[in-house]
C-alpha cells in the first residue's frame, strides 16, 4: 500500500500542473486574435493638420505629429508624396531630436513602395552612432 499511496503522491504535482495549464490555455484563447488591427482612413483635413504640424519649429509638434499618424492607414492616403518628402526631410534634418527622426524614418517604412526611394536614408540613420536602436 506504501507503493500506490507514494506512486500517486509523485502524480498529483503533474496532474494538478498540466490540468492548471489546460485551464489557463482555454481561459486565454479568446482573446488571442491573429488578425491585425485596421486601421481609419484618414480625411483630408487631417492629414493636412499632420502636415501642416510637420512643418512646426518645434521638434515636440512634429513627434506629436509623427505619433498621430501612426494611428492612420498610410496606404489611405491620397497623394502620399507630399507628406513622404517631409518625412525625409525630417529624417535627414540632423539638428532634430533623434526620437523625432525615429518616428519619421518609422512613418516612411509605413508608406512602404511609395517611399522605396527613401530606404537608403532610413538605413543610413539606423548605422549612425549617434542613433540607439
Amino acid at each position: 500500500m506504501n507503493a500506490t499511496s507514494s506512486h500517486s503522491r509523485k502524480l498529483a504535482p503533474i496532474l494538478v500542473f498540466f490540468i492548471t495549464f489546460l485551464l489557463i490555455l482555454f481561459l486565454s484563447l479568446p482573446w488571442v486574435s491573429a488578425e491585425e488591427e485596421t486601421k481609419p482612413k484618414p480625411k483630408d483635413w487631417q492629414i493636412n493638420g499632420i502636415v501642416a504640424a510637420l512643418d512646426d519649429g518645434y521638434d515636440e509638434v512634429k513627434g506629436y505629429a509623427l505619433d498621430k499618424l501612426k494611428e492612420y492607414d498610410t496606404k489611405e492616403i491620397n497623394k502620399p508624396e507630399k507628406i513622404i518628402d517631409k518625412l525625409a526631410n525630417i529624417l535627414k534634418d540632423e539638428k532634430l531630436d533623434v526620437r523625432v527622426r525615429y518616428l519619421a524614418a518609422e512613418a516612411l517604412g509605413k508608406f512602404g513602395e511609395a517611399a522605396a526611394k527613401y530606404i537608403p536614408d532610413i538605413v543610413n540613420f539606423l548605422k549612425d552612432e549617434n542613433v540607439a536602436t
